[in-house]
């Protein structure tokens, strides 16, 4: 499982790329996307999440998106969180990406 570390409060772009089990990227050009992020997977509730529209979907025919995490989403406090991309297409078809690790790391102020 891949891990990000990003420090409080800090914004940041964060590229995620979905491959199927030949390590070739999903076409996820027509996917409706959803990236949530909490501290437990068993937490009914995302920390804070990121809407299908706030994604960067220039390369999604090769697998790759991207989006900006705010300073506001990053401002959390220091631990290590479970991210989740999902991705549904058109009809019953629902796919969810492998989760990753978020480490969120406390800021260093003057």
């Amino acid at each position: 499982m891949e891990k990000m570390v990003i420090k409080q409060g800090e914004a940041k772009t964060v590229t995620l790329t979905v491959k199927d089990g030949l390590g070739t990227g999903v076409d996820l050009s027509g996917a409706a996307l959803l990236l949530g992020v909490k501290k437990d997977k068993s937490e009914a509730e995302y920390t804070f999440s990121k809407a299908d529209l706030e994604f960067d979907k220039s390369q999604a025919a090769s697998g790759i998106v991207s989006v900006n995490l705010s300073a506001e989403d990053t401002d959390q406090p220091e631990a290590t969180y479970i991210g989740e991309l999902r991705c549904a297409w058109a009809g019953p078809v629902i796919k969810k990406s492998e989760d990753f690790f978020l480490q969120i790391k406390r800021a260093v102020t003057a």
